[in-house]
């Protein structure tokens, strides 16, 4: 149940693995073993492993460290039952592949503009269309569904035959997938699709690269990945709903009447008592967790504490934990009387538990602060686009970190596209901010509707949005966040209205099985899949057990996803790991 990656330090094209595919199985969870053709041979082994992965193009350029030898077991494997998945698209080569002899699936119309290169002929595609032909790997999209690229893809030949094709561009195939004896191969033309500059991750195709690999591997296969966790988050908070003639926090309920259990970002300076006394049974029954956001606006949302810290700046909201209005971290003494202010806030309307989870307003957070944060109020978690002190702004280059945004140069961290600041964003790595080790972890798919959900009274707009959104994050493994403001548009909205959002949205994802989660439970469920892994997963096929190792740390019980296949129909099952220090051995009966 193994994977075996093949990469090629002395090829040109090594990055495209080491940057571009590593990433994605890491964030799979995908049990795997890492070859550098460069310096070991082909394994004699190779057969024995579930799937195989050719990372990146021209894996043997030389011909020398694969060789026809090495093509030729690597083909065995396929033959013998071990499953391919290749990011080079000369591997497996057409006259190694079957013939098919049906008739090519229907293409969708690509833009595309012919272009000769050294290597062969290739084209410049705007769009990716998914084909007719049902497939388990495209099962998540619509026969013909279409993705505008927001740069060229340059596309090689693809040496399957066209009749494999499940996802096409410009015309030719990008992703086809075929049977070679008793195995599987899936072949893409190519992974540059990855870069936030022509598509990125969380933009639509990820389902469809770790989809492939499940389909190819021999089964049982067993991966990490991350079960169908869906939270809310909703910043500047002020509880308005006395607006409507109902409770201040009355839209909470209604989004827990129907599973969401939302992160409040709190305007602390906003709340009246009674939205306070709203908030404290809504933490304490667990149906909400919330954090000091912001002081809040001390002008246009009616109360404001009368033990408010003076205004601060001439205009515009009230920040706690950065000078927005000079766009640059506070002086220590201000950080200081800041910082004392939400402590006195907070002990005078005790008790009130905070979140672990800290969203500073505009992401803005100095470093002279994070030890306050992290020290005092017990924060554990962080979310944050841009680094430790520096403001949200279009200069402001996006946080380099994992799982995607290690290796790319970065674009602007707020919103202007001509930066990239219109691609989803998903963070789930560690960051040193201030001399505090936090896990930052932020989900937004800024390519649907600008940053966030946007809800409105247009039921049927709102619900599309809102669906869409989580489904991508859901596709990929990503934490699904279903993100918005209650100042710029909950507050707008009819409780009617907004309640038959709510109910369609859940109706939306319903087939996912959705796990509801507040947004601390689920940022330290996907803190555990970065501090422990699956090492390795064995099948005894006389006894139908499966024995999965796991080690490192897990503070929080998590899952594996078993796949097993039938007739065809490829199912998954969600096997259960209690948290565990060190190693740990799970035991599982496929069939008895």
């Amino acid at each position: 149940m193994h994977t075996l990656v093949l990469l090629n330090s002395a090829s040109p094209a090594y990055t495209e693995g080491s940057q571009l595919i590593l990433p994605y199985l890491e964030h799979l969870g995908v049990p795997c073993t890492r070859l550098d053709l460069a310096r070991a041979p082909l394994p004699s082994d190779v057969a024995e492993h579930a799937l195989i992965v050719v990372a990146h193009r021209r894996l043997d350029p030389s011909g020398v460290c694969l060789g026809q030898a090495g093509r030729l077991a690597l083909l065995a494997a396929v033959r013998a039952g071990s499953g391919l998945v290749s990011f080079d698209p000369a591997l497996p080569a057409r006259a190694e592949l079957p013939r098919s002899g049906h008739q090519s699936p229907q293409l969708v119309g690509d833009a595309m503009q012919p272009t000769r290169t050294s290597s062969g002929v290739q084209i410049e595609a705007e769009t990716v269309g998914v084909t007719a032909q049902p497939h388990f790997i495209t099962a998540r999209h619509a026969s013909g569904e279409t993705l505008s690229l927001v740069g060229p893809l340059r596309v090689p030949p693809l040496a399957a035959d066209a009749s494999a094709a499940l996802v096409t561009t410009g015309g030719r195939p990008l992703v086809a997938a075929t049977a070679l004896g008793q195995g599987r191969v899936v072949q893409w033309a190519t992974s540059d699709w990855l870069h936030t500059d022509i598509l990125g991750p969380l933009a639509g195709l990820d389902d469809v690269l770790w989809r492939g690999l499940v389909w190819a591997a021999r089964k049982p296969f067993a991966m990490r990945g991350l079960p169908p966790l869906v939270a809310m988050r909703a910043d500047d908070v002020v509880g308005q709903g006395t607006l409507w003639r109902q409770s201040p926090l009355y839209w909470v309920h209604t989004a827990n009447r129907h599973g969401f259990k939302p992160w409040l970002g709190l305007f602390i300076y906003n709340l009246t008592e009674p939205a306070i006394n709203e908030l404290r049974d809504l933490v304490q029954r667990g149906q909400v967790t919330a954090f000091p956001h912001a002081f809040g606006r001390p002008v246009g949302h009616g109360y404001y504490y009368e033990g408010a810290l003076p205004i601060r700046a001439a205009m515009g909201d009230a920040y706690i934990y950065f000078d927005h209005q000079r766009g640059r971290p506070l002086a220590n003494d201000e950080a200081a009387w800041r910082l004392a202010a939400v402590d006195a806030w907070y002990a005078a309307h005790a008790p009130l538990p905070m979140s672990c989870y800290a969203i500073p307003h505009w992401y803005e957070m100095g470093s002279n602060v994070v030890a306050h944060v992290h020290d005092r109020w017990g924060a554990e978690f962080i979310g944050k686009v841009q680094d430790v002190d520096a403001p949200l702004a279009d200069e402001v280059p996006w946080l380099k970190s994992g799982p995607f945004r290690r290796y790319e140069e970065p674009g602007t961290c707020l919103f202007d596209p001509a930066r990239r600041g219109d691609r989803p964003v998903y963070y789930a790595d560690f960051v040193n901010f201030g001399g505090r080790r936090l896990f930052n972890c932020v989900t937004e798919i800024r390519d649907d509707a600008g940053y966030e959900w946007a809800p409105d009274k247009d039921v049927a707009a709102t619900v599309g949005r809102g669906v869409r959104q989580l489904r991508r994050a859901l596709d990929s493994m990503a934490l699904a966040v279903l993100f918005t403001h209650e100042t710029d548009y909950i507050y707008k909205i009819r409780p009617d209205v907004w309640a038959k959002e709510m109910e369609q949205i859940t109706a939306g994802i319903g087939g996912y099985d959705p796990i509801y989660v507040t947004l601390d439970e689920g940022v330290r469920y996907v803190r555990a899949t970065r501090t422990s892994r699956l090492k390795s997963c064995r099948c005894d096929v006389a006894t139908g057990e499966i024995t999965a190792i796991f080690d490192g740390y897990a503070d929080v019980p998590t899952h594996f996803y078993l796949f097993t296949e039938a007739g065809g129909e490829i199912a998954p099952e969600l096997v259960g790991v209690p948290a565990f220090q060190g190693e740990v051995v799970i035991t599982h009966k496929i069939w008895r």
